[in-house]
């Protein structure tokens, strides 16, 4: 397709080049022959007009009306026919030539009916053009000679064009050499022209081509007129944007793999526990005081399929729901009031203390998912920080949106852990976050449930001990 449209490109341009070359050139040559032919005339005219002056003087005034004796009027055409241009015939009142400058013949020839003659002996001036006996063009020029005042015949001047059509066949070949060099000249301008005007497009087919095999790194570089840039432009945009969501694609294909994985991983643990119980108390080789041991692992390992089956359904409620969420106004201190209450039983079993500290303006969310955000975060900070600590609440405000912090005094948490604390089923103590039932979804629950809020999650460890998972949520506008 490129090479069909250099082709036309260069067929388009030098067929301009041809039509405005060829009608330029039959333009130019069409007035040249204007003007030599007018120029043959002009001449033609001054001898005439020359020669009616000059033999009006030799009259003498004969019955006859000729304007001098023939031999005279010879004998004068013949000592200036080598100084003429024109042939020069004089005609005497009647149209009949007395004298003629190409030789005593011409005498005695009747002129009388041709439109030139007519008029120069009605007293102006004639001119004509036409094929002569030895079939060339000629042009014709006839002025009246006048005696004291009478019209006493006319001076009869002609001339071929063939100088004049041999002036402009000389011109004419030259003419056609310019053209063809012109159109040479034209044809490398346009093969120039046309490989540049489509080099942007071939390098864009080869980058389709490209993109296409599955390199998506591949890009367009800028370049050409301004409509071949802004298909570039547009090719490149398109290209990013194609290689974001094969990116996102993968992204999304390796979590789920490792989702699956981690799924498979997590059930496969209480389901061994489960069979082994089931299996050794099928064995019937188990007192009964040792049956209700296992019996307990067999139910708390249930429980522990069932929050886990639980969490999931949540995480994926949550990241499904776009747009879903029972919204409302909320004011951040009463969902961490509230959270604490849920959970003093526990904090009192811990001998965790809690205190909350400022206050942020109100946001617009679903209050259970952000109760159950900080209710996450501080059941896991009152866990490690141990009895006899506290965890702070501090609520304010900044950069126009609600900020939420829960601080702890625990050991906080190893530099390798932060970046995947948020991740599905990471645990930063497998062995007892395991025993203590977890799922290793809590946190990635809670950052499911900030982002679908517009909000964002950090955490870190503080200088002076413990950790800081911080939220940023946008405030409401009042």
């Amino acid at each position: 397709m490129l090479s069909s449209i250099r082709i036309r490109l260069l067929a388009i341009l030098l067929a301009v080049a041809i039509a405005s070359a060829a009608g330029l050139s039959w333009y130019f040559l069409a007035q040249l022959e204007s003007l030599g032919l007018d120029a043959l005339e002009d001449r033609l005219a001054a001898e005439a007009i020359l020669a009616a002056a000059l033999l009006g003087e030799l009259d003498p005034g004969g019955a006859a009306g000729a304007p001098g004796s023939e031999e005279a009027l010879q004998q004068v055409l013949e000592e200036a026919d080598g100084r003429l241009f024109s042939r020069i015939r004089v005609l005497d009142g009647a149209g009949i030539a007395l004298a003629d400058s190409a030789g005593p013949d011409g005498a005695g020839l009747d002129y009388s009916e041709r439109t030139e003659v007519g008029e120069a002996l009605a007293g102006r001036y004639g001119a004509a053009a036409r094929i002569d006996e030895e079939n060339r063009y000629v042009i014709y020029v006839a002025y009246p000679i006048r005696s004291e005042g009478r019209i006493v015949g006319a001076a009869y001047a002609s001339a071929p064009t063939v100088t004049v059509m041999n002036a402009l066949r000389d011109y004419r070949d030259r003419l056609i050499w310019a053209l063809a060099s012109f159109i040479v000249v034209t044809l490398l301008i346009a093969e120039f022209l046309s490989r540049w005007l489509s080099r942007p497009l071939r390098h864009l087919e080869a980058s389709a081509h490209a993109l296409a095999d599955g390199d998506l790194t591949v890009r367009v570089a800028p370049g050409g007129p301004r409509e071949t840039r802004a298909v570039g432009e547009t090719f490149n945009t398109m290209a990013d944007a194609v290689e974001h969501v094969v990116s996102e694609l993968r992204n999304e294909e390796k979590r789920t793999s490792r989702f699956v994985s981690d799924v498979s991983h997590e059930l496969r643990t209480p389901l061994t526990a489960i069979r082994g119980a089931a299996e050794t108390l099928l064995d019937g080789e188990v007192p009964p005081y040792e049956a209700s041991r296992f019996l307990t692992t067999i139910v708390s390992e249930s429980e522990r399929l069932a929050r886990l089956a639980s969490d999931l359904m949540t995480l994926q409620r949550i990241e499904g729901a776009t747009g879903e969420l029972p919204l409302s106004c909320i004011d951040l201190g009463d969902i961490a009031r509230r959270a604490i209450e849920v959970l003093e039983p526990l904090l009192a079993e811990r001998g965790v203390s809690v205190e909350i500290a400022g206050a942020a303006p109100m946001v617009l969310g679903d209050k259970d998912r952000l109760q159950q955000v900080l209710a996450n975060l501080v059941d896991n900070a009152s866990r490690v920080a141990g009895a006899g600590t506290s965890v702070r609440i501090e609520l304010e405000e900044r950069d126009g949106r609600a900020v939420l912090s829960v601080l702890d005094e625990g050991p906080g948490i190893a530099e390798g852990d932060l970046d995947r604390l948020f991740d599905r089923f990471y645990r930063t103590e497998p062995s007892r976050t395991r025993a203590t039932g977890g799922s290793g979804l809590g946190l990635a629950i809670v950052k499911a449930i900030v982002t679908a809020h517009a909000g964002e999650i950090e955490v870190a460890n503080r200088p002076e001990g413990g950790a800081q998972f911080t939220i940023s949520l946008p405030a409401l506008k009042e």
